[in-house]
């Protein structure tokens, strides 16, 4: 089967990687090279670097509905479009190029989760399970049929490692849906629209603890923005503070939120409701290390209030 595959950010490598082990004609397109780092160079994206390992160009579309990008694609002559992470929204022409579908792996269990940034809107509301979806594209953002899913426990997870995981899960899934429609016998599930909910793109400040909050909103915050935009929290001289991972608490009451706790068992700190131990930090300037290592080197006495 020929599949063309439009795609850019790091979670659609598997999907990538799966098209080509398993033997299907793949064609990549993705976003431009950008300038990045320090020294601003132009970076490609990470689908097309790990592209360039397989011997596989990887073509770059400044805007795939605009003519040349349709020229290109058409040239393709894909059975199956296939976006993944890719960063553009993909017009009417542009899903009309591939016969048989023009699919989506989306990281949520669908209609749940609908936007830009389903895997941390599902940490941050303290879901206890999220998923992958197989999905038609359609003009709507997310709104197509669902030809497959699977789900997954998030406890203890970061953003980073369900989407890790998801991408994996999502591009086995691909591969069954590519083999149902070869077969003749995918079947289409429509989403509820009642139950649709969204997710915005996170904006840095989303990674603010806010201490007032409980000991299990922080972890869920924690997790919902590691590995970006990260979580942080100051100490009283304004240092800032990254808290990489952590896990909610017990306490007694009558702290106030953002108390440094007097405790034996960690850097603990008091929260609206319950607390939260911090269990690995950077501080600003310096390299990650866990909390007992940061203490020996910057004692905070219990008391000490973090914030705002």
């Amino acid at each position: 089967m020929k599949v063309t595959l439009l795609a850019s950010a790091e979670f659609a490598i598997p999907v990538l990687e799966a098209l080509i082990s398993s033997g299907h004609e793949a064609a990549l397109g993705t976003q431009p090279a950008r300038p990045a780092g320090r020294g601003r160079r132009n970076q490609v994206t990470p689908v097309s670097a790990r592209a360039s390992e397989f011997g596989l160009p990887a073509h770059e579309l400044p805007d795939v509905n605009a003519p040349e990008g349709l020229q290109w694609l058409t040239s393709t002559h894909p059975d199956v479009l296939v976006v993944v992470a890719f960063g553009q929204k993909l017009g009417p022409a542009v899903r009309a190029t591939a016969p048989w579908a023009c699919l989506n792996v989306h990281p949520s269990l669908l209609p749940r989760w609908r936007g830009a940034a389903p895997v941390p809107a599902a940490l941050l509301a303290g879901d206890r399970e999220t998923g992958v979806c197989i999905i038609d594209v359609v003009e709507r953002m997310d709104a197509g049929d669902v030809l497959a899913s699977a789900s997954t426990s998030t406890a203890g997870k970061t953003a980073g490692e369900l989407l890790e995981e998801l991408g994996q899960t999502g591009a086995r899934l691909l591969l069954d849906v590519l083999d149902a429609l070869a077969r003749g016998d995918a079947r289409r599930t429509p989403q509820d629209e009642e139950a649709v909910t969204r997710a915005r793109k996170l904006v840095p400040d989303d990674g603010r603890i806010r201490w007032e909050h409980s000991g299990e909103e922080v972890d869920q915050r924690v997790r919902a923005v590691t590995p970006r935009p990260g979580a942080f929290t100051f100490l009283p001289d304004t240092t800032r503070l990254s808290i990489l991972r952590g896990e909610s608490c017990g306490c007694e009451r009558g702290h106030l939120p953002g108390e440094v706790l007097d405790r034996e068992d960690g850097l603990v700190v008091a929260c609206g409701k319950g607390a939260y131990r911090i269990t690995q930090l950077q501080q600003e300037g310096r390299r990650p290390m866990d909390a007992a290592s940061f203490l020996r080197g910057r004692p905070l006495p219990p008391g000490t209030r973090m914030g705002p």
